[in-house]
C-alpha cells in the first residue's frame, strides 16, 4: 500500500551493507593519546596500534558505543566526546568497516583509572610516537 502512495518502505535489515560499524574514540591527555596496541595473539590485526574502540552494538548510536567502550576497555569514563571522522575502508574480498573515530581530552573525563585489557596493551604515545607503529589505513588518516 505505501508503495502505491509513493512512499517507499524503509529497510530494516542490519546487515543490508555487508558493512561492520565501528565507534573509536581518541583519548589525549597532555601531548599524549591513550593507544590500544592488539595482542599479537588476537587472530584480526595482531600487534596494530589503534585509539580504544571497538563495533557498535545493534540499536546502539555511535557515539554512545564510543563512550561505552572507552569504559569497557580502559576504565575511564569520558564526557564531551567530539566526532572526528567517518570513514569507510574497503579491502578487497574482506567486509566493509564503517569507522567512526570519535576524540576525547582527558580533562574531559570523569573519573576512573587505566586498566589491563584482554585486548591487548593500553600505552600512552605521543603523535609521533603513534605513528611510528603498525596502524590500521584510516588512523593514519585521522591522526
Amino acid at each position: 500500500m505505501a508503495a502505491m502512495m509513493g512512499v517507499m518502505a524503509i529497510n530494516t535489515r542490519l546487515d543490508i551493507h555487508g558493512q561492520v560499524i565501528c565507534a573509536n574514540c581518541f583519548i589525549r591527555k597532555g601531548d599524549k593519546y591513550l593507544v590500544l596496541k592488539r595482542s599479537q595473539k588476537k587472530k584480526y590485526a595482531p600487534g596494530v596500534a589503534h585509539p580504544v574502540g571497538r563495533k557498535v552494538d545493534i540499536g546502539e548510536n555511535p557515539y554512545t558505543a564510543a563512550v561505552r567502550e572507552v569504559r569497557e576497555e580502559t576504565g575511564l569514563e569520558v564526557a564531551a566526546v567530539r566526532l572526528e571522522a567517518v570513514l569507510l575502508e574497503i579491502e578487497p574480498g574482506a567486509i566493509k568497516l564503517v569507522n567512526i573515530p570519535f576524540s576525547a581530552e582527558i580533562i574531559d573525563y570523569v573519573s576512573g583509572e587505566v586498566k589491563e585489557t584482554d585486548e591487548g596493551e593500553l600505552v600512552w604515545l605521543t603523535s609521533d610516537e603513534y605513528k611510528k607503529e603498525k596502524l590500521f589505513p584510516s588512523t593514519v588518516l585521522v591522526i
